[in-house]
């Protein structure tokens, strides 16, 4: 019974921090339906800025900067402030232009700033963690409770601290004329306009008050851990995401509740189960998935906010921009429409072009950048078959990526060659087999996962695959017998053809490109095919394709498998060529660069996931030339998520949208489906 209460105790504290980053997503998500995932940064940032109001001095670019040195109180103060200042620039600059845009555009715009945040703390604050500074109460003799429980002192002021703030918020929504404000925008923010309410100023003091709690969050999780870092944000962003979703995001009682929920879940799981500690990250989102199958609005939401919302995902051109940046775009557009306009034509014209690059270019080293554009084009173009093509926001892809990466390194690896001590070269055969039954593997794992995101809509649909896809990756963490853990399997042995090695540079870019090649094809055939057109009309408007006779659920899982066809598929390719894979090669942040490779590029487009990942890919090699860069590598991504998040302002539908394939659904295909 003590073991159980201080697991209690233990995971009230956890849970007050979630619960108040889970108010920060809920609050804003409530006003403009913006799942934000720079809160993450924001929670980061708090912790940040505290420690270095409360320092005598701190290294900021490298430079010793003198600090005031406050106490804890006051520093906080200061540091919630700023965050909720920098919170409200960020919803002027990035948000407020995308508030009429396509759906995926803000949530793309979201990420964007994140990793913009996450590479600028990181260039101020350097890659090391920065102590936080002990704060007196933090000496005092921890409080017993019933003789067998212990809580430290500061235990106790974030519990406290947590449960004032959110009481003190619901008061203020509840009763002021700012709050009902807020509540009147979240029920319909045309009629809010109409009655005189300045919605623009209402969403502003939403995302101050969510980047205040989310600051505060991040504060008190750095003083109960005793360090910032800036990569703190991600898991506890994401472990917040999951608590507003249990509780029903949109509902700051939910969010708090859920909160609490996962924090106990946590606590419970990680003393209880067998190697607690290590699942405990599985734990919740396997909370998550359950809540979301049985009650996808959450505990304490809205049914009504399970929709997707009508109209495409990603749609047409931005009113924004100067007319000779509009005037650009336009003749872009031209020159791509009439490009792909030439049909089989065009395309044999890349692939020539591409096969020329690859026997020109002298460096392996850019072969072997090429050769990942490659790579990266593919996944993406797996990812837009559920994304763009089908209009479903996966965000658990990764899994299927890593299916097939696992099942061809198992196999070779840990039980031909260790197990039986078959010599790969003698077996180069079993790549090629790997190849398609991979794809097979990862397509019904793909139905397995998608089967269940059939009740969901939109963000819900979003947030129960991120779900997945960490399951997935914990997984392959802590099953150390099957998939060696977090040492990852190395040895994978590079491509082989009739003995001949295929480990090159230049050989690996061919293959790749050959591999290429029947991605594309296979997807092209895929969607001019009456599946495709299905698609299509789903992404559109599902409720429409319904009406016309489109079984949506069935389409639904053709495209999960498609998608998880690619992915297995071409994980073979990435084990071989890479010959070394971990969990870290499947993180959620590869998910989502996947994601926005296919927006960057273009939605429901051939070449687009290709124009993205050269773009991304490039850039960050060119990018090594600057001088600053070279002093501050990660500021790269910081500079490449400000070209994203000026892209989704000025061109949300993508550089190479023009080139999106129009289809229509046939009335009397329709009726066939029927």
């Amino acid at each position: 019974m003590d073991y159980f209460g201080q697991l209690l105790a233990n995971g009230l504290v956890l849970g007050a921090i979630y619960a108040l980053t889970a108010v920060a997503f809920t609050l804003v998500y409530g006003v403009v339906r913006l799942v934000n995932f720079a809160f993450g940064e924001l929670f980061m940032l708090g912790a940040f800025l505290t420690a270095s109001l409360m320092l005598p001095e701190v290294r900021l670019i490298g430079v010793a900067v003198p600090m005031p040195g406050f106490s804890l109180p006051v520093a906080a103060a200061g540091a919630i402030a700023l965050t909720a200042l920098l919170g409200v620039l960020v919803d002027r600059i990035a948000y407020r232009p995308l508030r009429n845009a396509p759906r995926l555009a803000p949530l793309i715009t979201s990420i964007a700033v994140s990793v913009v945040l996450q590479s600028l703390a990181q260039t101020i604050w350097g890659a090391e963690e920065l102590r936080f500074p002990e704060f007196h109460l933090a000496t005092l003799p921890p409080v017993v409770l019933f003789d067998s429980i212990y809580l430290s002192v500061m235990d106790l002021v974030v519990m406290a601290t947590a449960l004032a703030a959110m009481l003190g918020l619901s008061a203020f929504i509840a009763r002021s004329s700012l709050g009902r404000a807020m509540r009147a925008s979240a029920e319909d923010q045309m009629a809010a306009t109409l009655v005189g309410i300045p919605v623009n100023r209402v969403v502003a003091a939403a995302f101050a008050i969510g980047s205040g709690f989310a600051a505060l969050a991040g504060l008190l999780y750095a003083q109960t851990y005793g360090f910032a870092h800036s990569g703190m944000g991600f898991l506890p962003g994401l472990k917040a995401l999951t608590a507003a979703v249990l509780g029903g995001i949109g509902s700051i009682p939910g969010a708090a509740l859920g909160g609490l929920i996962l924090g106990l879940v946590e606590a419970l799981g990680a003393g209880y189960l067998p190697n607690g500690t290590a699942w405990k990250d599985a734990i919740s989102f396997v909370l998550l998935v359950g809540l979301l199958y049985l009650r996808p609005q959450g505990l304490l939401g809205k049914p009504e906010l399970n929709s997707a919302g009508r109209g495409s995902l990603l749609g047409g051109a931005s009113d924004f921009g100067a007319v000779w940046l509009r005037a650009a775009f336009a003749t872009f557009d031209g020159w791509l429409a009439r490009a792909a306009a030439g049909g089989p034509r065009a395309a044999l014209a890349l692939l020539a072009f591409a096969l020329l690059l690859g026997a020109l270019v002298p460096s392996d080293y850019w072969l072997r950048i090429l050769t990942m554009v490659v790579v990266y084009g593919m996944l993406a173009s797996g990812l837009n078959v559920i994304v763009g093509f089908a209009g479903l926001l996966d965000l658990g892809f990764v899994a299927f990526w890593a299916v097939g990466s696992y099942l061809t390194s198992i196999l070779f690896v840990l039980l031909l060659k260790d197990q039986f001590g078959v010599a790969p070269a003698d077996i180069w055969w079993l790549l090629y087999l790997n190849l398609p039954l991979a794809g097979l593997v990862a397509a019904g794992f793909a139905v397995i996962l998608g089967t269940p995101t059939l009740r969901l809509r939109g963000d819900y649909l979003a947030i129960m695959t991120l779900g997945f896809g960490e399951i997935v990756r914990v997984v392959a963490i802590n099953w150390m017998d099957l998939t060696n853990g977090p040492m990852g399997i190395r040895g994978i042995p590079a491509p082989n053809l009739f003995g001949i090695a295929l480990g090159s540079p230049r050989a690996q870019f061919f293959f790749a490109l050959a591999l290429a090649v029947l991605v594309v094809f296979a997807i092209a055939r895929l969607v001019r095919s009456y599946v495709g057109r299905a698609w299509v009309a789903i992404r559109e408007d599902e409720e429409a394709a319904e009406a016309m006779g489109v079984p949506t659920a069935r389409y639904k899982l053709y495209a999960y498998a498609a998608s998880g066809f690619v992915g297995g598929f071409v994980g073979v390719f990435y084990a071989h060529s890479q010959q070394y894979i971990s969990p870290l090669n499947f993180s959620l942040f590869e998910n989502i660069l996947l994601l926005m490779l296919v927006v960057l590029g273009g939605l429901g487009t051939f070449v687009g996931p290709f124009v993205g990942a050269l773009i991304w890919i490039v850039f960050l090699q060119l990018a090594l030339d600057l001088p600053f860069v070279q002093a501050y590598p990660e500021t790269r991504f910081a500079l490449l998520g400000v070209v994203l998040v000026v892209l989704m302002v000025f061109r949300p539908q993508g550089l190479a949208a023009s080139a999106r394939v129009a289809l229509t659904m046939s009335g009397a295909r329709s009726k066939e489906a029927a």
